[in-house]
């Protein structure tokens, strides 16, 4: 742990959120000195530390050191765990980290799996920090503490679901910390939410603060992937969260009339339409009739809150020149989809690879091309010079295989007010507006219909899914609900919003001998171009989670292979979680 603990000794404020945006701090904050504690400042930092990467320049000056600046958020680093490892995302560059990660062959020395585990803890002990010395006397006092109490139980949440143990910190420490295993973070996180439930505002005090709904929506997300969390207690009896995981998500649903679901379509000035869900994504994402689906969403502002971990990276990313506008000016092209995301919309409207491999259509027509409004990817290489295919080469860090498979054009920085193919207004032509939507309603539904199915009660599921999930996005409804659809359901309506490989690891689908039966999405990795599966003899069960970092394995002299609490541990001769280090 010694370079987390490094880390720990940094601090500072970066962007004011709510009452106090656009007001720029950079005065130091250190979280171990009581002495100064600023009160307003400390409760802005735990929120911006989702932001921006660290005190003062998007692309450097970053809390997280050893890393590239920009690619050390807390957003991109989750974003890069979760969809490059996963059958949504290549990225094209090659960044050894990066190229780990889509070739699905990391170690504990990936650097940005040290990332996310570093920044995480880093953040934690932000709201540590302020839990500690903050007020309780107002009511204002009362909901700040309840807010970062949340804050600090999202990044338990991903240490949870990233790492098979992690440590467990929830008061003011500079000691090193023991670990726990992932099923003691559950318990303490069920208990933890419940009880926020109870003391949140029920209503959110300003645009970028959370209330009681985000709450409810963390713990049913957390019922509906507890076997996972708990598979290795031997306390545990299998599938019998599904209707908490129903009660949590309906609970979203029915105590927050604040929350719906965007539905309207907005026409421009110049006639131009914007679905519902496309404005979700969008550089006025922020307009009060978006974010009412929004539960939470991370504040970005082109003048005021830059980062490269966020909606920068998900929109310059799948650019380059000759596109139609999006809204900045930056273009990074180093990201594709795969095949496999394509073929979750071909599958819907019965069309097959040779037939989708003439399709040539922007991501304006290509939505009414497959009958979805999710479906907001490009084939048609307009002005770039190039052709789009659907070959789905994986072939990292050299550019030319870019263009071997359509782009995601999900994200975008233009406003739902602009006319194409002006570009949008905007703050800052190098910098988008678009805020990034962690949790969202919809999420809600798909909980539901997902217990409902485990349940034994698919046209229950199959109903909310076809008249809520598909009726919003104008597509066909479903005329069947097994388990390979409802996933593809989950992939079509949150591909590229950094959670897929958490649906895999639950639907048996990531790593291990169950996924074995369905590794066509893995094909091409580890550099190959022939087709072949890489793990010739199966799969390794330990990769549904990540390495703790071997560094912090290596100096830590609380950390033990046979972490406390967890006696069976079945990866205790091999690193405590299946990586060597």
């Amino acid at each position: 742990m010694k370079s987390l603990m490094k880390y720990l000794l940094m601090a500072g404020i970066v962007v004011a959120f709510a009452s106090c945006v656009h007001n720029l701090d950079t005065q130091p904050i250190d979280p171990n000195s009581s002495t100064s504690f600023n009160q307003d400042r400390m409760f802005t930092k735990c929120y911006s530390c989702m932001a921006v990467i660290g005190q003062s320049d998007p692309g450097s000056d970053s809390d997280v050191e050893d890393i590239d600046a920009g690619t050390s958020g807390f957003y991109r680093t989750i974003w890069y765990c979760n969809e490059l490892s996963s059958d949504e995302a290549w990225w094209i560059w090659d960044d050894a980290e990066s190229k780990q990660l889509c070739q699905t062959n990391w170690t504990g020395t990936n650097t940005m799996i040290r990332a996310i585990y570093t920044r995480l803890n880093l953040d934690i002990k932000y709201c540590n920090h302020y839990l500690t010395y903050a007020g309780s006397e107002t009511q204002e006092e009362q909901n700040r503490l309840a807010e970062v109490r949340f804050i600090r139980a999202l990044h338990y949440f991903y240490l949870m679901d990233m790492y098979l143990y992690a440590p467990l910190i929830t008061t003011e420490s500079n000691e090193y910390p023991h670990f726990v295993p992932r099923h003691e973070l559950y318990s303490w996180l069920v208990t933890e939410l419940e009880d926020l439930i109870q003391v949140m505002p029920t209503q959110r005090v300003s645009k970028y603060r959370v209330d009681r709904a985000a709450a409810q929506l963390l713990l049913a997300r957390i019922y509906l992937n507890a076997d996972v969390y708990n598979q290795y207690n031997t306390n545990w009896a299998a599938n019998q969260t599904w209707q908490k995981a129903y009660d949590a998500a309906s609970a979203v649903i029915n105590d927050n009339p604040q929350y719906s679901l965007v539905t309207d379509n907005i026409t421009t000035d110049s006639a131009f339409v914007y679905t519902a869900y496309q404005q979700l994504f969008m550089g006025d994402n922020d307009r009060d009739d978006v974010m009412k689906e929004a539960i939470f969403q991370i504040y970005q502002d082109g003048m005021y809150a830059q980062s490269h971990a966020t909606s920068m990276m998900l929109i310059g990313a799948n650019r380059l020149a000759g596109m139609n506008a999006w809204g900045i000016e930056q273009e990074w092209h180093s990201m594709r989809t795969s095949p496999t995301l394509v073929q979750k919309f071909l599958k819907p409207a019965n069309i097959d690879n040779a037939t989708a491999g003439e399709m040539v259509y922007d991501e304006f027509e290509m939505p009414r091309q497959l009958g979805d409004d999710r479906a907001i990817l490009c084939s048609d290489g307009l002005q770039t010079g190039y052709t789009f295919s659907l070959k789905g080469t994986q072939d990292l860090g050299d550019k030319q295989y870019l263009f071997d498979c359509w782009a995601g054009l999900k994200f975008t920085g233009v406003y739902s007010s602009a006319a194409l193919p002006k570009l949008s207004p905007r703050q800052n032509p190098d910098w988008p507006d678009t805020d990034v939507p962690m949790l969202r309603l919809a999420e809600a539904y798909m909980i539901q219909a997902e217990a409902l199915f485990r349940k034994g009660d698919a046209g229950s599921a199959l109903n909310i899914i076809n008249n809520i999930i598909r009726a919003r996005a104008h597509a066909n409804p479903l005329p069947t609900l097994d388990e390979e659809t409802l996933l593809d359901e989950w992939c079509r309506e949150f591909y590229y919003e950094g959670r897929r490989r958490i649906d895999l690891v639950r639907f048996g689908r990531y790593f291990g001998s169950a996924a074995d039966l369905h590794r066509y999405h893995w094909e091409g990795r580890m550099g190959k171009n022939d087709g072949s599966n890489f793990f010739v003899s199966g799969t390794p069960e330990y990769m549904n989670w990540f390495p703790i970092p071997s560094e912090d394995k290596r100096s830590n002299p609380n950390f033990k292979t046979d972490v406390e609490g967890d006696v069976n541990n079945i990866f205790a001769a091999e690193g405590g979680d299946g990586y060597t280090y």
